[in-house]
């Protein structure tokens, strides 16, 4: 209703004209007739969230969008035919379900979520641009470009699909296993390790072979997915909080059964730890130690790729071996659950909505990921700051006498590089425990605030 126009009240003339135009809009909508997106694929998706999903792929205009949704949500789009109102489609919905849906929380969904995501469309809209969004999609990326294509992707991809047969799996875990037993039990053991007595020619080396080892990575998910029929797989660069990673494009694998997609996220390793067998191959057959220092070097990147609560490759791994949709979302519900047990507040609305198998999945993943974290913090503080920060004000001292001294250029730009390089550690350090110690302080205070009773309030 319109009674005030622009802060003062309107004639009343103004006001039945305006009741009229809002009626004939309302009319108007209640005319619209909406279907579903004829050009959104539907396939099954493999989960165990105790209900059946659905995977939903929806044209954007661009990159489409995937969401996995309840079956019955596609149930629901069914009912929308291009002649049903959007109330007939919901009564038509019912009369199938009974009184199971709320007629008002069905309407939300078309209106907040089903309908804004181009999964339901109107007369007269493109299908290939319902699902657009009207502001940029968000990513876990702050930058991401694509780097190679899948014209040059796809073929070598194909190509080394083979490479993950049953058999040689196997030997490649096995192989992996006796190579860390011998480079830690043996070689480590048996020399001082210091990552300090690299120099700039030494560390230049070491990124080469680093980021070699990291192609390596995102070529072994590629092939692995191929291995299993996707195409159109993108390899790129970007940057996920503080680091620069490279990542690959395998949005098909979303089709493809749970243990499949779980041989697609252990896929890069697999690759890269047949590159650590050449690092070890070459330091045994030259005696280099830049190769032993590459070997633990990516051996550090591997394992920070199964944090299973950054989104790499453990994240994935542990989402569709146990079929746990949205993890992190999942996760967040269960602490808060557990929270509000802790201190005896009333249980939060939304809970966990997985299989017993999936939440006891769930449960242990979350506590092996906490002492993970305290692990890396350990980690961090242990070889930064106590190994690199150190030293660090006496490689300063050295270089600055460098410039007092006249040394020639090229001398005082590998020092400068060999500062800037432990500049970029000390810089990630610091960055990774501000932002996991905010993290806790966030969540102790959350648990603190269910604690505190609140104060009575005259209403």
């Amino acid at each position: 209703r319109f009674v005030v126009v622009g802060g003062r009240r309107g004639r009343p003339a103004t006001a039945l004209l305006l009741v009229r135009i809002a009626r004939s809009v309302e009319g108007m909508e209640d005319a619209a007739r909406m279907f579903m997106n004829p050009d959104m694929e539907v396939t099954e998706f493999d989960s165990d969230s105790g209900k059946p999903m659905m995977l939903c792929v929806i044209p954007a205009g661009g990159e489409p969008v995937r969401l996995a949704v309840p079956a019955v949500y596609v149930e629901l789009l069914r009912q929308f035919d291009g002649v049903r109102t959007r109330d007939e489609a919901i009564e038509a919905f019912r009369g199938i379900h009974g009184e199971t849906f709320d007629t008002s929380w069905l309407q939300r969904l078309i209106e907040t979520s089903l309908r804004p995501r181009g999964m339901l469309v109107e007369q007269g809209q493109d299908p290939m641009l319902a699902g657009a969004p009207t502001k940029p999609r968000r990513s876990f990326l702050f930058v991401k470009l694509p780097v190679i294509p899948p014209a040059i992707v796809d073929p070598i991809a194909r190509v080394l699909g083979f490479l993950f047969h049953r058999p040689i799996l196997i030997a490649g875990l096995l192989a992996f296993v006796a190579s860390h037993v011998y480079v830690y039990g043996v070689l480590v053991h048996g020399q001082h390790v210091n990552f300090n007595s690299l120099d700039g020619g030494s560390i230049l080396l070491l990124m080469l072979l680093s980021t070699l080892g990291t192609i390596c990575h995102e070529f072994g998910h590629a092939s692995a997915a191929a291995h299993f029929g996707c195409r159109r797989m993108t390899i790129g660069w970007g940057i996920y909080m503080v680091y620069t990673v490279l990542w690959t494009n395998v949005s098909e694998a979303w089709k493809l059964p749970r243990r499949q997609r779980a041989i697609v996220d252990i896929g890069g390793v697999h690759f890269e730890s047949m590159f650590l067998l050449l690092m070890l191959g070459l330091h045994l057959a030259t005696g280099n130690p830049i190769f032993l220092f590459a070997f633990i070097f990516i051996d550090l990147s591997i394992a920070n790729t199964f944090n299973p609560f950054l989104r790499m490759d453990g994240y994935w791994l542990i989402s569709d071996l146990f079929g746990v949709v949205n993890l992190r979302q999942q996760q967040n519900l269960l602490l808060q659950v557990a929270a509000h047990r802790l201190v005896g507040a009333p249980p939060p609305a939304s809970r966990p909505t997985l299989s017993p198998r999936a939440t006891v999945a769930l449960v242990v993943y979350t506590i092996l990921g906490t002492v993970f974290l305290a692990y890396i913090m350990y980690a961090i503080f242990t070889f930064a700051v106590m190994s690199v920060a150190v030293e660090y004000p006496g490689m300063l001292r050295a270089f600055w006498a460098q410039l007092q001294s006249g040394a020639d250029f090229l001398a005082l730009l590998g020092s400068a590089f060999e500062l800037l390089w432990r500049a970029l550690i000390l810089t990630a350090a610091t960055v990774t425990i501000w932002n996991l110690s905010r993290s806790g302080i966030r969540t102790a205070s959350r648990i603190v605030s269910l604690r505190t009773p609140r104060a009575a309030t005259d209403v």
